[in-house]
Order: C-alpha cells, then sequence, then structure tokens
C-alpha cells in the first residue's frame, strides 16, 4: 500500500511538471506569434493614417517619392537577417539577392539617389522615424513607441484579422 501511494505521489507530480511544461510552451508560441506581428509605422506628424498592400509596395519599391502634400518619403528598412527584413521581402516578392540587385539598377539608372538605409535595431528605427517627417519603416509591432504611428494596411491594424503583414 505504501509503495502505491508514493509511485501516485510521484505520478501527480510528473502529470504537473508535463502540465507546467506544456502550459509554457503555448504561452511562449503564443508570446511568439504576437512577436512576429509588424506594423508600417510613419513619423506621429503625417497624415497618412491607411496604406493599401499595392501603395505599401510602391513605397518600399522606391516608385513613390512623396507622401500626399508633398512630403518627401524617406525608407528605412531593417538590416538583413531581421525579421521586418523577411516581411519586407516578402511584401516585395524578391529574395535579398533580388533586392541588392534591384536597388543597385534603380541607383545605376537614376530612379534613386541610394537604396533605403538599412538599421540594425528597431531602437535606431525610432530615432529615424523622430527625426525625418517623410520616414516610414516596418517594425515588430511590439516596439511601436512614442513618436511613431501605425498605418492601417488595407484598413487593418497589426494583430486584426486579414491584417496583410501577419
Amino acid at each position: 500500500m505504501q509503495t502505491r501511494l508514493i509511485f501516485v505521489r510521484v505520478g501527480a507530480w510528473v502529470a504537473i511538471a508535463l502540465a507546467g511544461v506544456a502550459g509554457a510552451s503555448s504561452a511562449v508560441a503564443q508570446t511568439n506569434a504576437t512577436a512576429m506581428v509588424v506594423a508600417v509605422v510613419v513619423n506621429d506628424k503625417n497624415p497618412v493614417t491607411n496604406l493599401t498592400t499595392a501603395q505599401l509596395r510602391k513605397l518600399f519599391a522606391g516608385e513613390k517619392h512623396a507622401w500626399p502634400g508633398g512630403l518627401p518619403v524617406k525608407l528605412f528598412v531593417r538590416a538583413p537577417g531581421a525579421y521586418e527584413r523577411v516581411v519586407l521581402l516578402r511584401l516585395l516578392d524578391m529574395s535579398e539577392s533580388e533586392y541588392k540587385r534591384y536597388w543597385t539598377a534603380q541607383v545605376f539608372r537614376g530612379d534613386a539617389q541610394a537604396e533605403p538605409v538599412a538599421l540594425f535595431s528597431n531602437g535606431m528605427q525610432k530615432e529615424a522615424l523622430i527625426a525625418f517627417p517623410g520616414a516610414v519603416a516596418l517594425i515588430n509591432f511590439q516596439d511601436v513607441k512614442g513618436g511613431m504611428k501605425v498605418v492601417r494596411v488595407d484598413g487593418r491594424l497589426p494583430g486584426e484579422a486579414a491584417y496583410p503583414l501577419n
């Protein structure tokens, strides 16, 4: 009887421990899912509140040079290896090497002065967005701070159903 009681207690502790691990892993998965939502952000003084996916694609392809009202567009992108860069490449339907060749050609033809500025952190993007009124960037939604305005894409905000940058 005593052996069976110990086995039941150990079994209960193992079950509790496994339940805790399962709960923790689902919480981590849920956190990772929300951490992977990328927002389109602009300077908080920019009057734009919504962009279509097609407009966003034109912006980040350097085909749109000014915001409504004439404010020049200033593109900021994350450096290769960042998740925001992966989202950018998916938006443009390009690989990293195609993206580099595309911008080299844009500059060579005189269609752009330079490739978009690649920044190594979301903190650097925040500073750039504050400093340049026409700035636009893709940033992890959890990293959005004051001075940044989240722009709707196709009428949806990050995290909403059918948001195109999830």
